[in-house]
């Protein structure tokens, strides 16, 4: 695994083909078929930012880095060059969308019951807003403290 230090979930971490494949996927709200956005470093040395994991048919799929010509068609800008290659890092990006859905779980499985506990400001808020609807004492005179 690699230690991000954007706060991040953790990433898998792949050695394919003598080369070390370090995962970072970052899930968003379903746009039809569109996932989540990944980016690759390969070998600590060469990021590919704009990988797009996407859900069909026969499951999920990876959509290669791509841009659009003058013509309106979408045009990788980069793919594997071997099919052993590109089996590998379609599981090393699904292993990571994976892992960070997992993350994700595990945050909103912990925040679940924190909307139901008393927050300490609240308590604050409310321990003030009852010392204000106190009747205010009186407070002796300089004479009455003396006796």
């Amino acid at each position: 695994m690699s230690k991000n230090n954007n706060a991040e979930p953790m990433q898998p971490e792949v050695q394919a083909a003598g080369l070390k494949l370090d995962v970072n996927v970052r899930p968003i709200a379903p746009m039809g078929n569109l996932l989540a956005f990944a980016n690759v470093t390969v070998g600590d040395c060469f990021k590919i930012d704009g990988f797009r994991i996407c859900s069909g048919e026969n499951g999920l799929y990876v959509n290669m880095p791509a841009t659009q010509d003058k013509q309106g068609k979408w045009r990788d800008v980069c793919w594997p060059v071997t099919a052993d290659f590109r089996k590998q890092l379609n599981d090393a990006l699904i292993e990571g969308y994976g892992v960070a859905i997992e993350s994700l779980q595990a945050t909103l499985d912990a925040t679940k019951g924190a909307a139901d506990k008393p927050s300490l400001s609240g308590a604050l808020k409310e321990n003030a807003g009852k010392v204000k609807s106190q009747p205010a004492k009186a407070t002796p005179s300089k004479n009455e403290q003396a006796r």
